[in-house]
């Protein structure tokens, strides 16, 4: 007489009809995590490879921030080298100061068009961050600025080098 496995324990039917489902959910969730590891690692890449065109740009843009100035400033060059061109074969100082006077506009303009600006107005108050006094001018008006000696220099508005100036002051002696 043969006694049947199932006879003995009914409850192994249940397990091997619950087995299948779980097997299946089991095979789900492992597809599911591989989809996911496979995710993660595409976006670690996409990642690695954004820093490094990141970093690429910001090298670029730090080797090439100065180009626009310079594009600018290629004229004041080339008018230097025709104005040493033409003082060689002509000795007329008048000309080269001519020459000297022009250049130096077109560098002064190219350099107010960056944000690059001269520090060299007379006549107005004297402002001790952007002028730096280096003689007293007997005048009626005190505190003004009335001689420039030595142009400043400054940059989107921050002051690189005072300007060196005369300033005026109310002369009592009488």
């Amino acid at each position: 007489m043969s006694i049947n496995n199932d006879e003995i324990f009914p409850e192994n039917e249940n397990i091997a009809e619950n087995e299948n489902p779980l097997l299946a959910k089991i095979t789900e969730l492992e597809e599911k995590n591989q989809q996911l590891d496979d995710q993660l690692k595409r976006s670690m890449a996409d990642y690695q490879n954004l820093l490094r065109r990141t970093q690429q740009e910001k090298e670029q843009i730090r080797l090439y921030a100065a180009e626009p100035a310079m594009l600018g400033l290629i004229p004041a060059l080339d008018n230097f080298h025709y104005a040493i061109k033409s003082f060689s074969e002509s000795s007329d100082s008048n000309q080269l100061f001519n020459s000297m006077k022009m250049i130096w506009g077109n560098l002064i303009s190219t350099l107010d068009s960056i944000g690059f600006k001269l520090i060299d107005k007379t006549n107005i108050a004297f402002d001790a961050m952007s002028h730096e006094a280096i003689t007293q001018i007997p005048a009626e008006e005190e505190g003004l600025i009335l001689e420039i000696f030595r142009p400043g220099y400054s940059l989107h508005g921050k002051v690189l080098k005072p300007a060196q100036v005369g300033v005026s002051v109310i002369n009592n002696k009488q």
